[in-house]
């Protein structure tokens, strides 16, 4: 009986892990400059997710990197980030980070899941 316990016990957990590793499959991530503000420090980045699933997400648990570019793709400045609350089916989330660098050496900008 404590065998069949512990196994039911690794199918829930394991079954638990499922949807997370699933919602990675359901958000595509973007990142563009946002201009809206100018600093000789840094550049804002907007970073979008957009739910392409029919069931909601939690975007608490998204974790994501967001790459400044110069010429040559060298990486100029990083900085990770997250969204907070649930991201509706077929829905959006919006958030801001922002980069320290130089801004005029900027010529792209990346985001990646992580």
């Amino acid at each position: 009986m404590r065998h069949l316990r512990i196994a039911a016990l690794g199918l829930l957990l394991a079954a638990a892990s499922l949807p997370a590793e699933e919602d990675k499959e359901c958000l595509a991530l973007s990142a563009a400059h946002d201009t809206d503000i100018s600093s000789p420090t840094g550049i804002r980045v907007t970073v979008t997710g957009r739910n392409n699933c029919s069931r909601d997400i939690d975007g608490s648990r998204w974790q994501f990197k967001v790459i400044a570019l110069g010429s040559g793709g060298s990486q100029l400045a990083t900085e990770s980030g997250r969204f907070g609350g649930t991201v509706a089916s077929h829905g959006r989330v919006e958030t801001k980070v922002f980069l320290l660098c130089d801004p005029e050496l900027v010529r792209s900008i990346r985001v990646e899941a992580q």
